[in-house]
Parts: C-alpha cells; structure tokens; sequence
C-alpha cells in the first residue's frame, strides 16, 4: 500500500514541474489505483479528450522536427554523392580524383614551352640566326681559304662578316652575309658567305655552309648585292663587283641561285668596261650595260651603250644557268 502512496506522490511531483500534463497525471493515477483491483480502469470520456487534443497541440511541432531532420539527410546525402562520385556523370570512386587533381597540379606549374623563332621580330631572328652561324652577334672573324684544294698557291684571308639578310623558303631558313678582308689588297676579293638553317625552339641551327659562295669586287669588298626572286623561283643572290687593273676598269653582276642542295651560279653578266686609263682619253671606250625584260625563269636583256651600242638575250638552258643566246658575250672584259 506504501508503494502505490509513493508512486502517486512521485506522479504528483511529475505533474508539478510540468513533465506530466494533468490528463496524463489522471491517466497514470486511475492505471496505478486500479492495478490493486487486477483490472484497468478506463479514464472517463472527458480525460480521454482532453489527452488527444494535448497530443494534437504538440503535433505541428513533431512534422517540423521529423522534416528539418529529412532535409538535413538528403542534403547530407547529396554531398557525401558528389564527393564519392566526382563531378556529374564522372563514376570513378574516390580514390581515383585525388590522382587526376594531383596531375592537373603538376601540369599548370610546367614551365611554358620556349617561343618559336618564327614569332620573334626580324632583327631578332637575324641576330639569332648569324649567331648560329658565327658563333657571334654583330660581327665575327674568319679564316677563309681562298682557291681550289688542288691549287698550291691557296692561301688563307681574315674575313670579317656581318649580318645581311635572312629570308625563309620551303626548304627553310636561309642566312645571307657579307664578309670584307680585314687585311685586303687590290687583287683580294670581297665574299659572301651563305648558311642553310632550320629552328630549333627559339633559335637556329646550321644544316650546311658556305662561307665563300659568292666572291667578287676588290679590295676585299663586294660593291653591292641584293636578293631577288626576278630571275628564278628561288632566290638567287645578285652581286656586283669590279675593279680597276693596269688601266682597265671593268665590273660584272653574278646571279647565284640558292637551291635545296645549295648555292649555283646562274650566269655572271659584264656590266662596265673602261680602257681610258690604259689607252689614254683620246682612244677611250666607255661601255656599261644594264640588265632588262627579265622573264623569270626564261630570260633575260642586256642592253648596252657608249663607245657601242648593243643588246645580248640571255636565256635559260637545260642545266639552269643563263647563257648569251646564239654564241659569247661581244662586250669586253678585264
């Protein structure tokens, strides 16, 4: 009998502090009142409706937890997705994208590949390309044999050479420079000198060179010279040189045609002859030529004037040099 005293004093005290409604107090009292007699008394009608609209009042407050709850495990859900799948559509577990990520790493902090040659500026790429070749900017010395292998008079010249022109074709970079003899006397001829190249990254290397492709002039010196793409559809070198020989002042043009296996001489035209210092001025002959109606590939006109005035046709033979048509040259030479 103390026991249901006690219990129904705690039921009380349960009621008070407000952990027990009074219809939940008049539910657990009648249980624990009738559990003396071996039966349940059922709370009368009014207790009944009183409990359910005490758990109806608390109901809203149950479905906005139970929701918050559910939106909170799919979020989680989707997250813990993402982040085990990879990007949308990507099926690869998660140990595979720390791998990817690691490479994409490494590849933004490669260093960029080095600029091509063709995109620097010209001078630049002249520089370049002489450098490749001599080894030097600017300008640069070399020994150079003149004559033959076979001739036993050859002899060496300091020549000193320097960035001309840099053009490129369908077999590659092509670097045209002229060189002057530093030491030179009247019978030294002026050179030019001819390297093929091909780029590797940001500058040159040499496939082959000619140091003397063209020799012409005196005193060590080539008088002018140019490229062009007149006579032939590879360029060819026009130079030009001459001199002055006990009286006798003569010049000449030389083409030279730069073909894939390398430098050629097309033809070496006599532009001036003047015996006034050998004859006296009274017995003079002045001629000078000049070089006209280029056809490329097929001819061309030279006309001359002065003491004799003629036209020679130069046509273009099955070896691919020019040669006065119908026999020699009639304009005189040193």
């Amino acid at each position: 009998m103390s026991e249901r005293y006690d219990e129904l004093e705690r039921l009380q005290r349960l009621r008070q502090s407000g952990a027990l409604s009074d219809a939940e107090f008049e539910i657990e009292k009648r249980r624990l009142l009738g559990h003396g007699s071996g039966e349940v008394q059922p709370p009368p009608p009014g207790d009944v409706a009183e409990a359910r609209e005490e758990m109806h009042s608390r109901l809203p407050l149950y479905l906005v937890i139970a929701a918050g709850t559910l939106i909170v495990a799919v979020v989680a859900g989707l997250l813990l997705g993402r982040l085990v799948s990879g990007p949308a559509g990507d099926s690869r577990n998660l140990a595979e994208i720390p791998q990817e990520n690691a490479a994409a790493d490494v590849n933004l902090v490669q260093a960029p590949p080095p600029p091509d040659i063709r995109t620097l500026a010209p001078a630049e790429q002249l520089a370049r390309a002489f450098e490749a070749a001599f080894g030097a900017r600017g300008a640069a010395t070399l020994k150079v044999d003149v004559g033959e292998p076979a001739q036993t008079d050859g002899f060496a010249e300091s020549v000193r050479y320097t960035p001309g022109k840099l053009f490129w074709t369908s077999f590659g970079p092509i670097l045209v420079s002229e060189g002057s003899v530093t030491e030179a006397s009247h019978a030294s001829t002026g050179k030019i000198a001819v390297h093929y190249l091909k780029p590797a990254g940001d500058r040159f290397e040499v496939v082959r060179s000619w140091p003397t492709a063209v020799v012409t002039g005196s005193l060590g010196r080539v008088a002018r010279w140019s490229v062009s793409t007149r006579f032939s559809d590879l360029p060819v070198i026009v130079s030009e040189g001459g001199g002055t020989w006990q009286g006798y002042t003569c010049s000449w043009a030389k083409l030279t045609e730069l073909r894939p296996a390398g430098p050629a001489e097309l033809a070496t035209v006599a532009l001036t002859y003047d015996d006034g210092g050998a004859v006296g001025e009274e017995a003079a002959r002045a001629i000078s030529g000049r070089i006209i109606n280029v056809v490329r590939n097929v001819s061309f006109d030279v006309v001359y004037t002065g003491a004799r005035s003629f036209s020679e046709h130069w046509a273009r033979g099955a070896g691919g040099g020019y040669a006065v048509a119908g026999g020699g040259s009639q304009m005189k030479t040193c």
